[in-house]
């Protein structure tokens, strides 16, 4: 079995075995995958974290040694809470952006190595959460998160501030507080606890809508009272009820309450 692990910025997932095909996910860097199918200029691949699939460019291929691939998972990692870090390739001296929501082991003496790559770089001071009254520590760290992501441009199969869809947001979101959820929100839904009423609804949860066949189509987190935040045309706060998303600039409900989860 082969291994491979995102050396750059992003490298898109697509459908299909084709640059026409359509972006289905994006790796970030430090996401590490298995390699289940060799089609010429191309690999099928399956992510190590959440078990996604699609295909990359094979020559983006950075690989990763099995025996370093069977404990990547359980490494203790950092995760890129700023918009975006810089960081610096080793050989080539060239220096290029890492987006929110990436994660990689710690460098050691600012050295990091990820497969045949090996990078220079120097974190960021770690950021502190101020306390509140009703939430707890895990919900600021989120919301303080998620906020990051606001006015992001809705990209299906984003992962990053530069374009990002609904469900990426929730499943980032919730990484950045060590809880990792699949990458659809169809696949979402299966999580967590389920809140039947509007007034048992706190902030960290997850909102699930559908379309007109009843499937789940959409989600977002509860922000605050009678508000979501999620990522319709960008990333935006709207209000939200037991009926669904109300857009203000709209003035129409924009999307259909399914069913509201806890997972924190």
């Amino acid at each position: 079995m082969k291994y491979g692990i995102t050396h750059l910025s992003q490298i898109a997932m697509r459908e299909e075995a084709s640059h026409k095909s359509q972006l289905v996910s994006q790796l970030l860097f430090g996401d590490a995958y298995q390699i289940e199918d060799i089609l010429d200029d191309w690999l099928k691949i399956k992510t190590l974290d959440c078990e996604y699939e699609g295909y990359i460019d094979r020559k983006l291929w950075n690989e990763l040694h099995e025996e370093d691939a069977a404990v990547y998972s359980s490494l203790n990692k950092y995760m890129v809470t700023d918009y975006l870090i810089f960081i610096k390739e080793f050989e080539t001296n060239v220096t290029f952006p890492v987006f929110m929501g990436s994660s990689f082991p710690y460098p050691q003496d600012n050295m990091l190595i990820l497969g045949n790559a090996i990078f220079v770089m120097e974190l960021p001071e770690a950021r502190t959460y101020s306390q509140h009254p009703v939430l707890s520590e895990q919900q600021m760290a989120l919301l303080q998160f998620a906020s990051g992501y606001l006015q992001a441009p809705y990209l299906w199969g984003g992962r990053t501030p530069a374009g990002i869809d609904c469900s990426a947001l929730v499943q980032l979101v919730f990484k950045s507080v060590n809880i990792l959820l699949p990458r659809d929100a169809s696949q979402q839904v299966n999580h967590g606890t389920q809140i039947d009423f509007a007034t048992e609804w706190q902030v960290g949860d997850i909102a699930f809508f559908d379309n007109e066949e009843g499937k789940i189509t959409h989600s977002g987190i509860i922000c605050g009272k009678d508000k979501i935040l999620h990522a319709s045309g960008f990333v935006r706060i709207d209000m939200l009820d037991s009926t669904g998303i109300y857009n203000k600039q709209l003035e129409q409900y924009t999307h259909k309450l399914r069913i509201v989860k806890r997972v924190l």
